[in-house]
């Protein structure tokens, strides 16, 4: 029979992947060796810039007109159908490997292979989503005047930054 001390420790010890996701752990081993480990999730889904989100978000910047705007929110509902199943699917192999970026030993084969065929799925189904993405953006871009374009642009230039420098922000350990 398991003690209750071993039994809470046992416990700690299954609960720890869970708190210690996406944080910093220090201290590991003597003498600090191993501290500032950081540990980052078993999978990333890179964020997307929706252009067609993106003219919506900024009508006023770009002073759509009331029909110019129906009908973009046509081809953002219609994009927005097309791509429901395509997140869901992203979102159910996310949860699925949540947390699972912190290992004490080696990681098995079968563990490997599952998150190889993951990345793969992701990436193949990012590729689905930004198709859609790219053909609902010719459609808007096609109801504006030069002006809305050059602004547009402007507009999600500095949106795919803004990801970039988070995602550069995340690789030196940064939030």
């Amino acid at each position: 029979m398991i003690g209750a001390g071993l039994r809470v420790a046992v416990c700690a010890l299954a609960l720890l992947p869970s708190v210690a996701f996406g944080q910093r752990i220090g201290g590991l081993g003597r003498g600090g060796r191993g501290a500032g480990i950081a540990v980052e999730p078993a999978l990333v889904i890179p964020k997307l810039v929706n252009g067609v989100n993106l003219l919506i978000e900024h009508r006023q910047d770009l002073a759509l007109s009331d029909s110019q705007f129906k009908r973009i929110i046509v081809v953002k509902r219609s994009l927005d159908s097309t791509n429901a199943p395509l997140m869901r699917k992203l979102d159910s192999v996310q949860f699925l490997f949540k947390g699972g970026g912190l290992r004490f030993g080696s990681e098995s084969p079968a563990r490997r292979d599952s998150l190889a065929e993951a990345r793969a799925m992701i990436a193949e189904t990012q590729v689905a989503i930004r198709s859609n993405i790219s053909d609902a953006h010719e459609k808007v871009y096609a109801m504006l005047s030069f002006t809305q374009v050059t602004k547009a642009q402007d507009i999600e230039d500095k949106a795919e930054k803004a990801i970039a420098d988070e995602a550069k922000g995340k690789g030196r350990g940064g939030g």
